[in-house]
């Protein structure tokens, strides 16, 4: 009952414009064959996937800017609680954005060129490239003493998409769909993704107690709960009166 108590006002201190205007430019890019009179191959179609799925990726970097966290640092829940219900929140928005590119792509494509899209694997690489948002949001709020995230999260994002875009061809992540090293690159792309899901636990454990989670004035509250937590000197007994 606690998580459920702590949606809602959750769901209010989400910064959505920059969430949402990601996802609507994702979407704006899957659209373009329906614009075109040209028909475009499969492979651009997931080309045009992965380009949408970068842009929400940066959107979700936003996901967890949260600048009352130093206000909260006391509140009587846990601090990954938060954690993981922005986590879960966006998981499901990023679902849902999901569905409707592929939707808003398999009804643009001309000449049957959708039924050639191998769609398992195309959520893998949603997958494993939307998490990179949460990832960096997550471990930049970690760190961030004022709790905006996205100013170090969204440009660690482009770094690496750039990073995974550019890998040498032995180890190339976006592939042909033909291509000989398809399966390769979707077992990389699911080592990214367990990557992903990995920082995100780790930078969310100093913070399953509450005098972990410390963000501003740290040296101050760790001295006070030393203190609070050394047993209390003996009292002398003082000397009567005479």
């Amino acid at each position: 009952m606690r998580w459920l108590a702590l949606v809602r006002p959750t769901l209010r201190t989400i910064r959505w414009g920059p969430v949402l205007g990601a996802m609507v430019a994702g979407l704006a890019i899957v659209s373009v064959p329906a614009a075109m009179t040209v028909t475009l191959t499969a492979d651009n179609l997931a080309a045009l996937l992965r380009l949408a799925t970068a842009c929400a990726a940066v959107g979700l970097a936003f996901l967890y800017d949260d600048p009352a966290k130093p206000t909260t640092a006391t509140a009587p829940a846990p601090a990954w609680h938060g954690v993981a219900i922005r986590t879960a929140i966006g998981s499901a928005v990023l679902a849902a954005w999901w569905a409707a590119a592929l939707a808003v792509t398999l009804a643009g494509a001309q000449d049957g060129t959708g039924d050639l899209l191998p769609l398992r694997a195309l959520t893998l690489e949603a997958a494993a490239i939307g998490a990179l948002g949460p990832a960096a949001a997550v471990l930049a709020w970690r760190l961030a003493p004022r709790g905006v995230a996205s100013p170090a999260a969204a440009p660690a994002v482009l770094v690496a998409l750039a990073a995974l875009a550019f890998a040498p061809r032995w180890a190339a992540f976006f592939v042909s769909i033909d291509g000989p090293d398809w399966t390769g690159a979707h077992q990389r792309l699911a080592a990214v993704l367990a990557a992903a899901c990995l920082i995100m636990v780790v930078a969310a454990v100093p913070v399953l107690t509450r005098r972990s989670f410390t963000w501003s004035g740290s040296g101050t509250r760790r001295a006070a709960g030393a203190a609070a937590d050394r047993p209390a000197a003996p009292m002398r007994r003082g000397r009567g009166r005479r």
